[in-house]
């Protein structure tokens, strides 16, 4: 069932749910106490609800990140891209260096700290991306989960909202959604849910599809050429990046496995019926490559401004689409646009490029790359 019709069917239809009551095995205590991945499925937060629960956790994040408000962070998104490409110019010639940790990770890290209001100084923005990193760990023990997503990642968050509060800060959405919480719209458990959702959510996808992006355009080295050349012709109208943007995210999604739908009933896909309390993955690097929804060219190629790019669904479909899309690809596109004019000599280097051992996450440990 890994077509593209089959995957926006799961993610898209009431009778396949996010809420772990729905899952039979769960119910009929077959599910390991010991799964790592137990602690996280069974809570109640953006990722784990349905209906208007999940319409109240989400709205605060959407307010947040409307198309609008991320249009207004163009400016700061600049601002870091050129300052952390600065940082990158100082790597000696010909010295191999990852990508990943001087750009890709920093920037959309920098730009979901500033919207949470997270300070710049200290130690905070770091320890939030180790958080990150060890939460979405699939080779972490069920105690190393249970701690960083239990004990160390609300303890973080909860000091940082006392932090701010303490200060008088106000407008950004870490205070917007300690306020709902002090006016009992949303529980504590809530709002250090969005926050964990939010800053996972908010910086590794996004740099993964900036590393992809780029892994894309440096095997492909016909498409980056012609996608150099449109940017410096200059014309209105004739930007490259969004294209390249929309076929990175279909042709490596960020995002590994959309994690489990219940379905709440027999529902047919195809030929085949997934029976009721039986939980699903929808497996989105297959997905993007189906070759029924992407036929040519083959879906194997990366190849931006191909015909079926916008069927993609690496920010999913329904009501549980990624409230940071617009976010994500902003950065994405002013990211590509100013490595590649800083760097037109950027290559892969010779040293492999590991995968993250997730099975959420879609990305590199590091890309090891030559800047000249």
């Amino acid at each position: 069932m890994t077509t593209r019709e089959a995957g926006a069917l799961v993610m898209s239809d009431a009778r396949f749910s996010k809420d772990i009551g729905n899952w039979g095995a769960h119910a009929r205590g077959e599910i390991p106490a010991d799964w790592p991945l137990l602690f996280i499925v069974e809570g109640k937060g953006l990722l784990t609800t349905d209906g208007q629960t999940h319409r109240r956790l989400r709205l605060p994040v959407q307010r947040a990140i409307s198309p609008r408000r991320v249009q207004a962070l163009r400016p700061r998104i600049e601002a870091v891209t050129d300052r952390l490409l600065t940082g990158l110019a100082a790597v000696p010639a010909g010295q191999e260096t990852d990508l990943l940790s001087g750009f890709a990770l920093p920037l959309p890290l920098e730009v979901i700290c500033s919207l949470l209001g997270v300070p710049e100084e200290g130690a905070l923005r770091e320890e939030l991306r180790e958080l990150s990193a060890a939460a979405m760990n699939s080779e972490a023990s069920v105690e190393e989960v249970q701690d960083t997503v239990g004990q160390r990642f609300p303890a973080t968050l909860l000091a940082l909202i006392e932090q701010k509060r303490a200060r008088g800060d106000r407008d950004d959405l870490t205070m917007d959604l300690a306020t709902a919480m002090d006016e009992g719209e949303l529980s504590e458990a809530e709002v250090i849910g969005n926050l964990v959702v939010t800053i996972i959510g908010g910086h590794e996808t996004t740099a993964n599809l900036i590393c992809h992006a780029v892994t894309g355009l440096l095997t492909h080295p016909d498409t980056l050429a012609a996608a150099r050349k449109r940017q410096d012709a200059g014309n209105d109208g004739d930007n490259p990046w969004p294209e390249v943007v929309e076929e990175a995210l279909r042709w490596e999604s960020p995002s590994r496995n959309v994690m489990f739908r219940y379905a709440t009933e027999d529902v047919a896909i195809g030929d085949d019926v997934v029976r009721e309390g039986e939980a699903v993955l929808v497996p989105l690097p297959a997905i993007q490559r189906c070759p029924h929804a992407f036929p040519d060219p083959s879906p194997d190629v990366f190849a931006p401004g191909r015909a079926d790019a916008s069927r993609h669904i690496a920010f999913g479909v329904g009501p549980h689409r990624c409230p940071g899309a617009s976010l994500a690809r902003l950065e994405a596109e002013i990211a590509l646009s100013r490595l590649f004019d800083a760097f037109p000599h950027l290559r892969l280097a010779a040293t492999p490029a590991p995968r993250v051992p997730s099975l959420g996450i879609n990305g590199y440990q590091k890309l090891p790359v030559h800047l000249g």
